[in-house]
């Protein structure tokens, strides 16, 4: 009997107390349930919107945060538009443990991107991009092996400067021309940067997960259509997606695409991860 006097004592003044400290108790343990829930919901695609939020921002991308986020919205439209249901949400902070953060990095990619830009060359994703670069590249090859005889000559140091600008565009050629050979699957061999030590990475994004911690990171963009997709590609990866073999799809492994819509091979791929979702064709 005084056993389970003592246990009623027990009951009611832990009852006294939760209630007593229920805001403070709320606060400290709604952030592990929410941990715990999204824990959940991420091992099930589709039946909670994914958390994201802006993380990482250069700035020497020369873009503003709005004009960014306006993209990662449109991104994640092509996938919500057929699903029709939320399959992200965006958080402009947050400190749950899984939220899917959206980083831009700024690297040698976006930098030769932007170098051949301003010397007016415009790159596309297509072989005749690659083969007018190509001829360009070996153009400026040429220039620079007669820049460097008239240098062991003269030690000018306008042609010293020269030379310098030289290395420099045919190295950001190099990375283009490496990255289009990557995306178009081209058969040709790499070209190697001169005196300078890059990367052997040409993904202009790439999501990476490590249990609870997931991001995408987004190094290069052309345009802002190519913007979009590359985002609305790693989307589809934070939903489960896996590489399609279709090369106009947004899940297709290369940004060589136009289009800003689901193909049929993406939408079979949704369907088969988000089973519970009726699919808009």
């Amino acid at each position: 009997m005084k056993k389970l006097l003592l246990k009623l004592i027990f009951i009611v003044v832990a009852g006294v107390l939760v209630y007593q400290y229920r805001d403070v108790l709320s606060a400290q343990l709604s952030p592990i349930w929410n941990n715990v829930k999204s824990f959940i919901y991420s091992r099930v695609p589709c039946k909670e919107p994914i958390p994201y939020t802006l993380n990482t921002f250069d700035k020497e991308f020369n873009i503003s945060k709005t004009y960014f986020l306006s993209a990662l919205a449109d991104a994640e439209a092509i996938w919500e538009k057929s699903a029709g249901v939320e399959l992200f949400a965006y958080e402009s902070t947050s400190s749950a443990y899984n939220v899917l953060k959206i980083n831009l990095i700024y690297d040698y990619r976006q930098q030769a991107t932007s170098k051949l830009t301003s010397l007016g060359i415009t790159v596309q994703n297509n072989r005749a991009s690659y083969d007018a670069l190509k001829t360009k590249f070996t153009s400026l090859k040429t220039e620079l092996a007669k820049a460097e005889s008239e240098y062991k000559l003269s030690k000018s140091e306008a042609t010293r400067k020269k030379i310098n600008e030289m290395v420099d565009e045919i190295n950001s050629m190099v990375v283009v021309l490496n990255r289009l050979a990557t995306t178009l699957n081209l058969a040709v061999e790499k070209y190697n940067t001169i005196g300078a030590s890059r990367g052997e990475s040409f993904e202009e994004g790439v999501y990476m997960q490590e249990g609870l911690s997931r991001q995408i990171d987004i190094y290069e963009f052309s345009n802002r259509d190519k913007l979009v997709r590359v985002l609305a590609h790693e989307l589809g990866h934070a939903l489960g997606l896996g590489h399609v073999e279709d090369k106009k799809a947004i899940m297709y492994e290369f940004n060589q695409g136009n289009n800003k819509a689901l193909t049929t091979s993406d939408i079979e791929a949704l369907k088969s991860k988000c089973d519970i979702i009726k699919v808009i064709n």
